[in-house]
Parts: C-alpha cells; structure tokens; sequence
C-alpha cells in the first residue's frame, strides 16, 4: 500500500493480513495503520480549512510513514511529525 492508497483508501485494510509500504520498505501491522490514519485525521483538522488539500494530506501521510518506519507509534509524536515534517520524533 502507497502513501497515495492509505490516503484513499483508510477501508481496504483487512485486519487479519500486514499491509506494506513499498515506499519505505516496512511492514505495519493492522492496529498500527489505524494509529496513523488516526494520527492524520487529528492533524488534518489542526490546519486551516485552505491548508486541508489532498496534497498536503499525502504530504503529512508520508511524514507519518517515515517516523512510524523508523520506530515511532506515540500518537502526539506522529501527529508533529504530520505537522512539522519531523519524521525523527522519537527523543523529543
């Protein structure tokens, strides 16, 4: 599953099976997409109506891939590095 396809299609994931990121190479659990779909939805809302595009939401989607591959499942973490772009959350 793309960026893209987490993105536009939170539905499709079926709980029993792991869901892939080609993009960076991980593996994520069922639960674990659900914190980031969750983790997204929540900053999506932070931002300003004109700032809520679907680009900025892929934008933000591969921020939250990127600090989850690299260990990071702390749902006020994800969501800083959606807003910030500081995918390395984990010490802060």
């Amino acid at each position: 599953m793309t960026t893209n396809e987490l993105v536009k299609h939170p539905e499709c994931c079926d709980l029993e099976e792991e869901t892939s990121v080609a993009a960076i190479g991980s593996v994520f659990q069922p639960a674990e997409i659900k914190l980031m779909r969750s983790a997204l939805e929540e900053a999506a809302i932070i931002l300003p109506m004109a700032q809520r595009t679907s680009a900025m939401k892929v934008q933000m989607a591969s921020r939250i891939l990127a600090a989850a591959a690299m260990g990071e499942r702390d749902p006020n973490k994800l969501r800083i590095a959606a807003l910030l772009g500081e995918e390395n959350v984990r010490n802060a």
